[in-house]
């Protein structure tokens, strides 16, 4: 079930035009002139979103009364852009609500208005294979949702190495949280493979600075090439698969990155799914390395517009050699 943190009105403080009120236009005004923060010592709680198709799944759906863009105080940096959401629920009362793990003491400046309201948390950011997805063990392939904990996997360096832990969650599958689909035979896959806008696949450019090196690219750098695009659906049940390296494995024959657990990826898994990792966990997660070089989405993007000739997929981008 999707999960956001959550903390009461009553724990933060704001300055400048208040955004939390009920004045009529206040949420424009406080848009580039306000600035809150949580109290020292705010205390979080997870709330869960009723929309993971289970019991709950008839219960109305949390709608904010409104939804702002927020950045720390102190940064310029867009990439440290988050969303906050003013929710009253009779079950939590009249809070903030947000993917993110705001600090307590920290100031947040309000810097836009998000128009699509309440987003399901962490749907666009997920590194993961989509239920349903055969992956290559020992034994053959399996469905990825039946991975269990000390499965060998084939992987593409090391033989067989054992699953380390699987988590599995479901959401909704709309706009940037929609899987991407290779269409079968573009990266050598048997059948159609999906996967989250963010887990990376292996592929190895032609031409460029990066020319006959294997390289991880996130699978939306390459939605619009012939045979990879968006899978729009109503759910999406995702599967996290994690090593004790991180490792290349085969996803329905395609080579594709098992779970790399950076901070970045840390900060944006749904909070309960977070927890359950670190509790697996006899060792940092933070200090290993990419089984490939990573190539930023932006680069991947530049190669594609610079190399568009062959006749394959992803040759005509220059990003793959048969």
């Amino acid at each position: 079930m999707p999960t956001l943190c959550f903390w009461p009105l009553t724990d933060v403080t704001s300055a400048g035009p208040d955004p939390f009120g009920s004045v009529p236009g206040a949420e424009e005004a406080a848009v580039g002139r306000a600035h809150f923060a949580l109290r020292p010592g705010a205390a979080m709680r997870f709330i869960d979103l009723p929309d993971d198709g289970g019991a709950e799944a008839d219960a109305p759906a949390i709608e904010p009364d409104v939804s702002y863009l927020i950045r720390p105080l102190a940064s310029e940096d867009v990439a440290d852009t988050a969303v906050v959401h003013l929710i009253d629920t009779p079950a939590t009362g009249r809070g903030l609500a947000s993917s993110e793990r705001l600090k307590p003491g920290r100031a947040y400046r309000i810097t836009g208005l998000e128009a699509e309201g309440m987003l399901t948390p962490f749907a666009s950011q997920s590194i993961c294979f989509a239920a349903g997805t055969l992956i290559a063990t020992r034994r053959g392939p399996k469905p990825v949702e039946e991975l269990t904990p000390e499965d060998p996997l084939q992987t593409s360096d090391n033989g067989y190495r054992p699953v380390q832990w699987v988590g599995r969650w479901r959401v909704g599958g709309l706009g940037a949280a929609a899987p991407v689909r290779f269409a079968p035979g573009v990266l050598g896959n048997d059948r159609a493979l999906f996967v989250s806008g963010q887990h990376r696949v292996l592929i190895r450019p032609t031409t460029g600075p990066l020319a006959g090196e294997e390289v991880l690219v996130a699978a939306k750098a390459l939605v619009g090439l012939p045979g990879i695009a968006r899978a729009p659906c109503e759910r999406v049940e995702w599967v996290h698969v994690m090593m004790p390296t991180h490792e290349v494995i085969f996803a329905e024959s395609a080579r594709a990155e098992s779970m790399l657990a950076g901070h970045k990826t840390m900060m944006v898994m749904e909070p309960t799914q977070a927890k359950a990792l670190r509790q697996s966990l006899s060792h940092d997660p933070f200090t290993g390395l990419p089984a490939r070089p990573i190539v930023p989405t932006p680069k991947v993007e530049k190669l594609i517009l610079q190399h568009r000739r062959g006749h394959t997929p992803l040759e005509s981008a220059g990003l793959m050699r048969r």
